[in-house]
């Protein structure tokens, strides 16, 4: 007897090791069965909202210049003579100087954001990005479109940092089960921005202020989120002062990174890591079709379609507006279908981003080949393109998070890099192909390559993508790994 149960009480116990193991990685509540989140309105969701408003800010000063320029070389926009209206033929240049210097930082803020934390990074860049914003009219006046170019490209420079920055926070503060909704919130700050910029834009430089108010009031507003991310932002939950336990427990065991590790960058195994270069192909792809549809869509509508400035604007934001409402029903279903486990995590980034890109190429096919005397057509096709817009978002757009958390800052700066490389090319193709902005057939051409890209990415994405966490991205947890190791020879010495 006594041979018979000495190996059994040593099962029991390795077997017990395990349980508190578990437990202790994924914060049970023992009485209920529950994960223990910490509080239903978290410090979590707290830096969610800054980075959707820094978003936001980031977005609208962005996209501002794609309705002020119609207005800055249109002296019929505004009732007020005395603002000023420019003579330009080279629009298309002027709106890709911000991709030139956009992609400059991109790979360095992602490093930077991961080893140092991306807080005051993102504070500095976001604080001379208004600053450039404000000195655009200023600028403009004393050397012409130069000064544009000079703004913006400042703008480039800072706004490189922008979404590395986000995507280190993400992966620091967004757990998995909550990955996509709190991904989609602060995403979510682009639509706004873009709708706000387009709208606030349109009717500024309509009215008899004109559109040099609409950059001081955007820069303004970006100055105030400046004040509330130096006092409520945090770089991760391990150095957030007000964060309760259970909550910083609960998102820091969730992305396994309970210990404070700090590990090289993995380039080589990055760089050769074939699931990367099937989110590369996909991002490029969506990124491409975003600038066309965005930079591009109010100078067609504007001169194709004959939409006035004010029109150009509202249309030009139903897309966004459509968008932004569709992106907090996607983001919360995949999660949910993903929690209930209908589909996998890697199905539903396939089958999401398949049904945005192939949308849009749809989109986009429809509207190259509409005349004027369907421009009401132009606004179905673009909406249409808007609400699938949410769809890449909760597919290519989050894949990296899922390959890697820890790494998740310097992967985007990859992607974004290459992908707003594409976006330069993407805008000087149209001044190539495009010479003749009222020409349709024109247009046509620069749209027909923008389908080829969304199928290519499409198609990429559903043959090799991946949604595992990749085996470069670290250990786990020392202590964890440190306990696992232990158990393992304690159970293989205790069956002797």
């Amino acid at each position: 007897m006594v041979f018979v149960d000495k190996p059994r009480k040593r099962i029991s116990l390795v077997e017990n090791r395990k349980n508190i193991i578990i437990n202790e990685n994924v914060n049970y509540d023992s009485d209920n069965a529950q994960i223990i989140k910490g509080p239903r309105f978290g410090c979590r969701h707290v830096q969610a909202i800054l980075l959707c408003f820094g978003l936001i800010s980031g977005m609208s000063t962005r996209a501002n210049l794609s309705v002020a320029i119609v207005a800055m070389t249109n002296s019929s926009t505004t009732p007020n003579p005395d603002v000023p209206h420019y003579e330009w033929k080279n629009t298309s240049i002027i709106l890709s100087s911000f991709y030139w210097s956009y992609i400059t930082f991109q790979i360095l803020a992602g490093y930077l954001g991961k080893t140092y934390g991306p807080k005051y990074f993102l504070l500095a860049t976001s604080f001379l990005n208004n600053c450039a914003c404000a000195a655009t009219p200023a600028a403009t006046a004393l050397i012409g479109f130069n000064g544009v170019i000079l703004c913006r490209v400042v703008q480039g420079f800072t706004q490189g940092f922008l979404y590395p920055s986000i995507h280190v926070m993400l992966g620091t503060w967004a757990p998995d089960d909550e990955r996509t909704a709190i991904s989609n919130l602060v995403f979510s700050g682009a639509g706004i921005g873009t709708i706000l910029s387009t709208l606030g834009t349109g009717y500024i430089s309509a009215s008899w202020y004109g559109w040099p108010y609409a950059f001081y009031i955007l820069s303004f507003c970006g100055f105030i989120w400046c004040i509330l991310w130096l006092v409520f932002g945090q770089n991760s939950p391990a150095v957030h002062p007000r964060i309760t336990p259970e909550e910083k427990k609960y998102i820091q065991s969730s992305l396994k990174q309970e210990d404070d590790i700090h590990l090289p960058v993995p380039w080589k195994k990055i760089c050769t890591c074939v699931p990367f270069y099937a989110l590369l192909v996909a991002y490029v792809g969506s990124t491409w079709g975003y600038v066309i549809l965005m930079t591009e869509g109010p100078t067609f509508l504007a001169n194709v379609m004959e939409f006035d400035v004010k029109s150009t604007a509202v249309i030009n934001s139903l897309p966004t507006v459509c968008g932004l409402v569709m992106t907090f029903i996607t983001g919360y279903l995949a999660d949910f279908v993903i929690q209930k486990k209908y589909v996998n995590t890697l199905n539903c980034r396939k089958i999401c981003n398949s049904i945005g890109c192939y949308g849009q190429a749809f989109c986009l096919l429809w509207l190259s080949f509409l005349t004027k005397k369907e421009a009401n057509q132009s606004i179905i096709a673009l909406t249409l393109g808007g609400v699938l817009s949410p769809f890449i978002m909760v597919g290519n757009n989050v894949n990296h998070l899922d390959l890697s958390p820890r790494f998740s800052g310097v992967i985007f700066g990859l992607l974004n890099a290459v992908g707003q490389g594409a976006s330069i090319i993407a805008t000087l193709l149209v001044q190539l192909f495009v010479p003749d902005i009222t020409d349709r057939k024109q247009w046509r051409t620069i749209f027909l390559i923008t389908v080829g890209l969304y199928g290519i990415g499409a198609t990429v994405f559903i043959w090799l993508a991946s949604a595992t966490r990749q085996e470069w991205d670290g250990p786990e947890s020392k202590d964890a790994n440190e306990r696992k190791k232990k158990i393992s020879v304690f159970s293989l010495t205790s069956m002797i």
